[in-house]
């Protein structure tokens, strides 16, 4: 267990004891009480739920279109272990035409497809290239179904370009 967590913990119990000393030492109508601790569990869980957003956690949220790309790690399935396989991809939004503030983790099911377009990617990236990843219109499965009209069907393709050199001002 992480030790901010832990910490976490340990607070919560202590406001929850607080809360049920107040609501011992009044006289408040017992419904209300029950109310009161039913609220304060359930922001003891949407608290604990969202924290990993808050520690940088991989969000599962969609890649943005338009991103600069920074690392990735490429976790292969394993029927050993019994792992579907992820891919972790660090990268700075760009779809604003402007970098934002900060870049952020990602995490996505593994594909043999992306797994050889993100190794392509960072080979660029050590050899001096800074890429840009950017999402294209979604394609059709094949192996889908046979109508191919659900979303579930449909991926999104991922490319890898060269960061364009910046165009200085004229003299």
């Amino acid at each position: 267990m992480n030790e901010a967590i832990l910490w976490m913990c340990v607070a919560y119990v202590f406001l929850a004891g607080l809360l049920l000393l107040t609501l011992i030492q009044t006289s408040l109508n017992w419904g209300l009480k029950l109310v009161l601790v039913l609220v304060a569990a359930m922001f003891y869980w949407v608290s604990y739920t969202t924290w990993h957003n808050a520690q940088g956690w991989p969000s599962s949220a969609e890649l943005p279109r338009k991103f600069l790309f920074h690392f990735a790690i490429v976790e292969e399935p394993s029927e050993k272990l019994g792992t579907k396989g992820q891919v972790f991809v660090w990268g700075t939004d760009l779809s604003a035409n402007r970098p934002s503030n900060e870049p952020r983790a990602y995490v996505l099911p593994y594909g043999k497809d992306l797994h050889q377009k993100i190794d392509a990617g960072l080979r660029k990236i050590r050899n001096g290239n800074l890429q840009i990843g950017v999402i294209g219109g979604e394609e059709y499965d094949p192996a889908a179904t046979r109508d191919n009209t659900r979303v579930a069907d449909k991926q999104s393709s991922l490319e890898f370009k060269d960061l364009p050199d910046p165009q200085l001002p004229e003299k």
